[in-house]
């Protein structure tokens, strides 16, 4: 997990997070794959919960590897 400073540096504004997770839920009601919807839907709370950790402040953020150019 990615930890201090380095966390937020160069990170996008949490509507960045919240508007991949709405788009990625609209794919999932989409989808007529049950796998894949499933997979979606994950990938969408991970979007809010990111964006919920960088809402509150907080020091980690639970999905580190959604921080565009953390590697």
């Amino acid at each position: 997990m990615v930890t201090g400073p380095r966390c937020f540096a160069g990170m996008v504004d949490v509507s960045y997070y919240r508007d991949r997770a709405d788009h990625v839920r609209h794919l999932a009601d989409m989808t007529w794959q049950h796998g894949l919807e499933m997979s979606l839907r994950s990938l969408a709370r991970d979007y809010a919960e990111t964006a919920e950790d960088l809402e509150v402040g907080a020091s980690e953020i639970r999905h580190p590897e959604l921080v565009p150019g953390e590697d």
